[in-house]
């Protein structure tokens, strides 16, 4: 995967609101029937915890399961050989904006991304550049096959992946390998002020415009941004790099430590920080083998003197890790 770094271009822009919204209430905490003080008969477990963990499934369930590949989806209608772009199916490219709902969703957020066509355009001709070379590039050169100048400028503002459809989103999310310590891909993808991108797929690549027309944050956005995020996930989607984002912070001085629930210490590694990908982050990978997690596993993370407008702040926040299809 590669990531674009900030660079800003203003294009005449077509918008077109593409709605995942369900009628299921996904807000941790926010039912009514919450006592913390009545336990689960049978697992005895506050019914909070039951409660969040019911959420959180069903959230899966109406965006991440319902996003998923059926084999019939005709991922582009372009043609590699004639370098002609095509177009991204509606029900792929729903599909697209389906599993990214699911991932901003998570970590709390309520508003839609929209769609811009002309984005979107230039998108599709980045993604026929990287299908027909190979390889992925946000400064592809003119001698390219199928180069075209509305698809370097795609390249230069996409977020570039060798996966297609829906599966290209958790591929972005992921960010594995050793060239992306700061988890660029997910934190434009989780950035507060997304508020349009474009899209672009082939059979085998993927280009999600994220740069440019940046927004106000929605009233609703949560204090911070981490992935995994605070309450229940399922571990399948617990990636090894865990991140926590927030605007203008300042993480030279923090820091941070995980435990069990239990209280046994997690060892961790702190990636470097780097700046330039949406909100300021602070990315770690936790010795955690999330394949050996057999029940429901909570985690506790904490974070001291991060740095907030001239002053230091701390933080703690859950994370209970199960295994969806149980």
């Amino acid at each position: 995967m590669r990531i674009p770094k900030l660079s800003y271009i203003l294009v005449s822009a077509v918008l077109l609101t593409v709605s995942c919204s369900k009628d299921s209430d996904y807000e941790q905490g926010n039912s009514q029937t919450d006592d913390p003080d009545t336990g689960n008969p049978e697992t005895g477990k506050p019914e909070t915890d039951k409660a969040d963990r019911a959420r959180a499934k069903q959230l899966y369930a109406d965006f991440y399961d319902a996003s998923r590949d059926t084999g019939s989806e005709v991922s582009w209608t372009g043609n590699e050989p004639n370098c002609q772009p095509g177009t991204v199916p509606q029900d792929t490219k729903d599909k697209i904006f389906l599993r990214l709902s699911y991932f901003r969703r998570a970590v709390g957020f309520t508003n839609d991304i929209a769609e811009n066509s002309s984005k979107s355009d230039k998108a599709q001709k980045a993604a026929l550049m990287m299908h027909a070379n190979g390889t992925l590039d946000h400064s592809p050169p003119n001698d390219w096959k199928c180069f075209s100048e509305d698809g370097k400028e795609g390249a230069a503002n996409s977020l570039l992946t060798s996966t297609r459809n829906a599966g290209a989103i958790d591929s972005y999310i992921r960010d594995q390998g050793n060239d992306n310590y700061p988890v660029g891909h997910r934190r434009w993808l989780l950035w507060p002020k997304l508020q349009e991108i474009g899209v672009g797929n082939t059979s085998s690549y993927n280009a999600i415009w994220v740069l440019g027309n940046a927004g106000t944050p929605p009233a609703d956005t949560p204090e911070f941004i981490a992935w995994p995020p605070q309450g229940h996930l399922p571990k399948q989607l617990a990636y090894p790099r865990w991140s926590f984002s927030i605007a203008k912070a300042d993480f030279t001085e923090t820091k941070i430590s995980m435990k069990a629930k239990n209280g046994s210490a997690i060892s961790l590694e702190i990636e470097e920080l780097t700046g330039i990908y949406g909100d300021n982050s602070l990315v770690w990978k936790p010795a955690i083998n999330t394949n050996t997690l057999d029940e429901d596993t909570a985690f506790v993370v904490s974070l001291s003197n991060v740095g907030i407008g001239g002053e230091t702040k701390n933080f703690e926040y859950e994370v209970v890790l199960f295994d969806v299809n149980e």
